[in-house]
């Protein structure tokens, strides 16, 4: 069995920069396993039509690899694709990183002080400390509608696009309208004879305000990298001061991004039922807020129509909603998120006594700092329970955990310890007190999301600004900590 002493599970942004870290520490010994062919994560795997990030291109890249030729100021699904392959190739790390491996469980040798990592061709791999990089949005969401192997066309989940589908006078059904489908409508809109969008809820959507760096710009870019950092700069401060505080209701901040959205939705939408069907009735924030140019310009097409009456189910032709209404076609593009709150579902981990980490958080996810758990030693996650924000870049969070879990580990290795995890009792009034913050914001509210569980519990999303959370996580406190030599 071959051992390491770090394994990490994932090779998206995550994975890279805690492998970048790891080799700027000297730590060479890991191993990142990744189940898809190639490195990017989410950006691998959202191939979709008009993919693209809904935060400003230099800020949603790594402090310590500044890239400054973007095309434009929102970067698009392949640029963000290739800037992330670039850091792979510029820090060497394709030598530690094994493509197609499927992990299937985990669980912790307790007398040897190791991980045990079984992936699914039956090869087992040992390693003292085990770092998720899986994150949040990785399980496709498809719904179970009644009907749905009765369907005789195509069918296809956005974060898994069909390619070789051509759309092209073609009659489609796209269920759902959040942040992928806002992106990927008005392409489909453009190339197909007909779309239905399928709304369950409207969103509050607000400029995107995207346009293309100029060659001027990108090359003053990349003559100054003061310049390149005041833009990094000035993009943070804009999301921190501005978005940040419109997830609590009867903010100042929540009332102008508000006002924002209206207008928004007023100057492009012209028709008054139309516009009434797209205005939320649900606080600003309690959904992630959606930024868009085109989304309701595809709306006010022809060959577009809004249903907002609810679905049953499907038949042969397509969809059944409430309203009595089969509308046939011969697509359906499923734009409807994914299971976020089920953070590691599809892995076996097993801890201290072979305790289940699903069983764990039956409840809801949960994490100490959002990097660890009582119970599983030498475990820490990337982009764990809590971490998520609605208003900043995750690069920014995933920096600040890559740092505090490289503490972590240097820790354990310099000390030789056999065991280091979070203790307990500590970890649970963190816990409590994140809780009673989470509740007080817009996502404590009545409306659902996929912040947080069926059962009320919010497991994704930090109630505090990005820049907190980089000062509560510039270094462990080892007394919040169990260790064993």
């Amino acid at each position: 069995m071959h051992e390491h002493q770090v394994i990490i599970l994932g090779a998206g942004a995550s994975g890279i920069c805690m492998g970048i870290r790891l080799l700027q520490a000297g730590i060479d010994d890991f191993l990142i396993l990744e189940q898809s062919p190639a490195p990017g994560g989410t950006w691998h795997d959202n191939a979709y039509p008009g993919a693209c990030c809904d935060i400003a291109s230099h800020l949603y890249s790594f402090s310590f690899e500044p890239r400054a030729d973007w095309s434009r100021v929102y970067a698009p699904q392949p640029e963000i694709r290739s800037y992330l392959q670039h850091c792979v190739d510029k820090y060497g790390l394709s030598a530690h990183i094994q493509y197609n491996r499927r992990v299937q469980r985990a669980a912790f040798d307790e007398a040897a002080g190791r991980w045990i990592v079984g992936l699914a061709d039956g090869e087992e791999l040992a390693c003292r400390c085990l770092v998720s990089a899986v994150g949040q949005l990785n399980q496709p969401r498809i719904p179970a509608f009644a009907g749905a192997e009765t369907f005789a066309g195509a069918s296809f989940h956005a974060a898994r696009w069909d390619h070789s589908f051509s759309l092209e006078g073609k009659r489609v059904a796209v269920v759902g309208n959040a942040a992928s489908a806002i992106q990927f409508i008005p392409r489909v809109a453009a190339e197909a004879s007909r779309v239905y969008v399928y709304q369950r809820s409207a969103n509050y959507i607000v400029p995107r305000e995207d346009r293309a760096y100029s060659a001027a710009e990108r090359e003053r870019f990349q003559r100054s990298p003061r310049r390149l950092k005041l833009s990094r700069l000035y993009w943070f401060l804009r999301q921190e001061l501005f978005l940040f505080g419109a997830m609590f209701d009867g903010s100042l901040r929540q009332q102008l991004v508000r006002r924002a959205a209206r207008l928004h939705l007023e100057a492009q939408v012209r028709d008054p039922a139309l516009r009434r069907a797209l205005t939320p009735d649900y606080p600003l924030g309690c959904k992630r807020i959606l930024v868009s140019d085109d989304y309701y310009p595809s709306l006010n097409r022809d060959n577009v129509e809004l249903v907002t009456s609810a679905i049953l189910g499907m038949n042969t032709d397509g969809l059944l909603t409430e309203d009595g209404v089969s509308r046939p076609v011969d697509v359906v593009i499923y734009g409807t998120g994914f299971h976020a709150t089920d953070i590691l579902s599809t892995l076996d981990v097993r801890g201290r006594g072979q305790r289940l980490l699903a069983d764990v958080w039956a409840d809801g996810a949960w994490a100490h700092r959002g990097v660890g758990v009582p119970g599983f030693p030498n475990l820490f996650m990337l982009y764990g329970p809590n971490t998520n924000l609605g208003h900043n870049s995750i690069i920014y969070m995933i920096e600040s955990q890559a740092a505090y879990i490289l503490q972590c580990i240097d820790k354990l290795l310099v000390h030789n310890l056999r065991t280091l995890e979070p203790n307990a009792d500590k970890a649970a009034q963190q816990d409590a007190a994140l809780q009673d913050a989470l509740a007080r914001t817009v996502w404590g509210g009545q409306c659902g999301s996929w912040y947080k569980t069926a059962s009320g519990r919010i497991t994704n999303n930090w109630p505090y600004s990005a820049l907190r959370y980089r000062w509560r996580m510039r270094r462990p406190e080892f007394s919040e900590y169990d260790m064993e030599a």
